[in-house]
C-alpha cells in the first residue's frame, strides 16, 4: 500500500491475478458468451469492414465527440461510436498509458454487455462514493479494473487477471491495446480529446471479434500509478 496526495492506494502480488480469474473463469467464461447474446452483435473488424457502410444517425463526428466528452447521460447509436472512433488519432502504449492511471465511464448503447454492468453495478455502486478506473504499471503489468471510494482508497479487483498494453491494428490502424493475459479479450484506445486538452481516450471493449461495450477513460494524474515513489 502507498500513501499520497491523501490517498491510499493497494497493490497486490502478480500470484493473486493469477488465482483470482482461475476461481472466476466460469464467470468470466459466462461474460464472454454474454456478448454473442446481445441484441445485435457488434462486429467491426471482420475482413470486409472497410467495405461495409458505417451510418449510424449521421450525426456529425464533431458533436459526437462534444457530447462523448462532455459525459452526456444518453444511449448512442453503436454505428456512430464506430465512426466516431475512427475519426480519432490513434495511441500509443508506451506513451500514452504506461504509468497512468485512469478515471472510466461507460458510454451507453443500451445493447451491449458493458450496459448490463452500468445499470446493475456502476450506477447503483457511484450512489455509495464508488468509482471505477484503470493502471498500467507497466508494458506487462495492469490493472483492468481499479476501484475507488470517494478517490481517497483505491484497489484493484483483481478477478479477471492481469493486463498488459501494446499496439495492435483494429479497423485499420494500429493503436494501444490493453490485452487480458488470460482472457480473449481486447479494449482499443484513440484519443478522444483534443492537443492541450485533459487526455482522456474513447476505449472499445472486444471479446474476440464481438464489440462488448463502449467507454472512456480520463487520465488522473493526482493518483500514483508506481508501487514506490521515485528516487530522489
Amino acid at each position: 500500500m502507498r500513501f499520497s496526495n491523501g490517498r491510499a492506494i493497494v497493490y497486490y502480488p502478480s500470484f493473486v491475478y493469477d488465482l483470482a480469474q482461475f476461481a472466476m473463469f466460469p464467470v468470466n467464461a459466462a461474460i464472454g458468451g454474454m456478448c454473442r447474446l446481445q441484441p445485435s452483435r457488434s462486429v467491426w473488424n471482420d475482413p470486409d469492414f472497410r467495405s461495409r457502410p458505417v451510418d449510424g444517425t449521421g450525426m456529425p463526428v464533431d458533436d459526437l465527440r462534444r457530447e462523448v466528452l462532455e459525459g452526456r447521460d444518453v444511449a448512442y447509436d453503436e454505428a456512430d461510436l464506430v465512426r466516431l472512433y475512427d475519426s480519432l488519432p490513434t495511441v500509443r502504449a508506451a506513451d500514452d498509458l504506461v504509468g497512468r492511471t485512469w478515471r472510466g465511464r461507460i458510454v451507453r448503447t443500451n445493447r451491449s454487455v458493458l450496459d448490463l454492468a452500468e445499470w446493475a453495478l456502476v450506477r447503483p455502486l457511484t450512489r455509495l462514493g464508488f468509482g471505477w478506473g484503470k493502471r498500467y504499471r507497466t508494458s506487462e503489468q495492469g490493472d483492468p479494473l481499479l476501484v475507488n471510494w470517494r478517490r481517497r482508497v483505491y484497489a484493484p479487483i483483481p478477478v479477471w487477471g492481469n493486463v498488459g498494453v501494446t499496439d495492435i491494428r483494429w479497423r485499420g490502424e494500429p493503436t494501444a491495446t490493453m490485452n487480458y493475459d488470460h482472457q480473449p479479450w481486447k479494449d482499443y484506445f484513440r484519443r478522444l480529446s483534443h492537443d492541450g486538452e485533459p487526455l482522456v481516450l474513447l476505449g472499445v471493449w472486444t471479446h474476440k471479434h464481438i464489440a462488448g461495450g463502449w467507454f472512456t477513460l480520463t487520465f488522473d494524474p493526482e493518483t500514483p500509478t508506481a508501487s514506490r515513489a521515485p528516487r530522489a
